[in-house]
């Protein structure tokens, strides 16, 4: 298992991650886990954050599949692994998120 957080950021950003959230609550594999949105606010920008425990790359797929469909509303989808790994979906191809996905379930030896 992995964990993760999502960072949603944008002038939509807490209409986008309860859109999200359920988008991903709805994927969810056996055993994974999503929390509740928690928003951010501060003066200058909204950020909207979903915890994750996920397994196989079943995850990645599903947030780039909602990522890119709603990438030219100028939102910021940026994830953070528990192992300080951090990337934003607009720097990244799928391919390479779900390897990255793939590393962060790995057991580190």
């Amino acid at each position: 298992m992995g964990t993760a957080t999502v960072e949603v950021s944008g002038a939509q950003a807490t209409q986008w991650a309860a859109e999200l959230h359920a988008v991903l609550t709805a994927n969810a594999a056996p055993g994974d886990s999503v929390s509740p949105v928690e928003v951010e606010r501060s003066a200058a920008i909204v950020i909207a954050v979903i915890g994750l425990v996920f397994s196989g790359v079943g995850t990645a797929k599903t947030l780039w599949d909602w990522w890119y469909a709603r990438r030219r509303d100028g939102g910021t989808v940026k994830i953070l692994f528990s192992d300080g790994t951090s990337i934003a979906l607009s720097d990244i191809s799928q391919e390479q998120l779900e390897i990255v996905f793939q590393q962060a379930e790995t057991p580190q030896r």
